[in-house]
């Protein structure tokens, strides 16, 4: 029977993709044909009922015992604020465990906004070095997102992640969530020098744009292509970054500030250590 998930509920930015990636080769795992459901957080898609949600992943009850999903948005509060209510309504019906990553709030920002600009929905036309608004900061209050499931669910079903450890120790950190599962903790995962995420591919294509350009036949046939064919085509391989993707010291200096008693609740309330970024509340 399906009736044990474990989602991934964020944050952005902070290597959900990878860790998705490699708990899906385990076999006690039954990973979401989409890697974000966004079930719970789109409100055509959650009307669709709990059976459509069910019919996202290929489970065969004799070899899985947890349905995977990782879905982003589960935590980003204001602007989709019925997620972790939306969940504890099924309570009776299945069992969730989460499990959130976090990430020195300065660096997620940055790759927040890098990503905004490659993938074309950049958080502002403007520099970063220009504008820090909600929808840069709200994702680093990481007290804030985690409250709402706290408050409804066993505290033992949130396993609090730090996306440096995902970086340098990932066998010492998914041997902690398949013991959070219970599941096999002798499992051995591979690839975990892979980085996954598409946005990252995306913006690296353009080196392959730039190495491509070097083949004399088709800088030939790239001249005689107009610049609307070109811009076309150029965007198959990546989208050239311009403007200021770094924060200034003074950006640094107002994000912290406006996420210092978001931390310092972090740490006090919910026990994560918020000085391994080199941060003091």
């Amino acid at each position: 029977m399906m009736d044990n998930f474990a989602l991934i509920i964020g944050a952005m930015k902070c290597g959900t993709t990878s860790l998705f990636s490699y708990l899906s080769q385990h076999p006690m795992i039954s990973a979401c044909r989409r890697k974000e459901a966004f079930y719970f957080s789109d409100d055509d898609k959650f009307s669709r009922g709990f059976e459509w949600y069910q019919d996202l992943w290929d489970w065969d009850s004799n070899v899985h015992k947890i349905a995977l999903e990782a879905s982003v948005d589960y935590t980003r509060i204001p602007y989709f604020p019925n997620v972790a209510e939306r969940i504890s309504a099924l309570e009776g019906q299945a069992n969730f465990k989460f499990i959130y990553l976090m990430r020195n709030p300065l660096d997620r920002i940055e790759s927040h906004y890098t990503h905004g600009r490659a993938a074309g929905w950049a958080v502002t036309n403007q520099p970063l070095s220009e504008e820090i608004g909600s929808e840069l900061l709200a994702p680093s209050q990481y007290a804030r997102q985690l409250e709402e499931y706290y408050k409804r669910f066993p505290h033992e079903n949130i396993l609090l992640l730090n996306f440096e450890e995902l970086k340098l120790e990932p066998h010492g950190l998914l041997k902690r969530v398949c013991e959070f599962l219970d599941i096999d903790q002798d499992f051995e995962f591979q690839g975990l020098d892979q980085v996954h995420n598409a946005n990252r591919q995306r913006i690296a294509d353009e080196r392959l744009w730039r190495s491509l350009r070097q083949i004399k036949q088709l800088r030939l046939l790239a001249n005689r292509l107009s610049s609307q064919q070109k811009k076309a085509i150029y965007g198959l391989f990546g989208r050239k970054l311009k403007g200021n993707t770094k924060l200034t010291p003074e950006q640094r200096g107002f994000i912290l500030q406006e996420l210092k008693e978001d931390l310092r609740r972090l740490k006090v309330e919910y026990g994560f250590d918020v000085g391994s970024w080199g941060i003091e509340v």
